[in-house]
């Protein structure tokens, strides 16, 4: 029996030589990786874009225009048919945010006095408030819906945007 148990003894050191043999060179190549990401940098904003591009000069004016708010609909005075248009606008506004609160706003051009500021904005009262009831129909409850009017653009309108 003592001359079953030499061979195997013989394979268990060899064994232990290869696996001292195989952690040697899982140390090299560890410290050969190590070495070759030191000498990289870390990726960063300028790795992926490094001349990003600028956003042209027609949004950022559009942007400026509305005082950086982007209107979900805009209504010129005398449009008759706006309810449809403004009822898909309203059920998509929803669908992203359900408990979205409406403003609606009537806005003219400033005027050289507040008198004439409110005369510019009153023929849009109507037109406004026919926004909001068109805009309660579609299932907005009315206290997420407000009505202002303000002076400002280049022109009368009503606009419609999203909280």
């Amino acid at each position: 029996m003592p001359h079953l148990l030499f061979p195997q003894i013989g394979r268990v050191l060899v064994a232990v030589q290869a696996g001292r043999r195989y952690i040697w060179f899982m140390r090299k190549i560890s410290l050969l990786a190590l070495a070759a990401l030191t000498a990289c940098s870390l990726p960063g904003r300028q790795t992926f874009a490094p001349t990003p591009l600028a956003a042209d000069p027609a949004s950022i004016a559009a942007a400026n225009a509305f005082a950086g708010r982007i209107p979900l609909v805009s209504i010129a005075p005398g449009t008759a048919d706006f309810a449809a248009p403004l009822s898909g606008a309203v059920r998509q506004a929803l669908a992203i945010k359900p408990g979205a609160a409406f403003d609606v706003e009537a806005q003219a051009p400033a005027a050289a006095t507040p008198g004439a500021s409110a005369a510019a904005l009153a023929p849009l009262t109507p037109l406004a408030s026919a926004v909001a009831q068109s805009i309660a129909a579609d299932g907005v409850a009315p206290d997420h819906i407000m009505l202002t009017a303000r002076t400002g653009g280049t022109a009368p309108v009503i606009l419609v945007y999203v909280k």
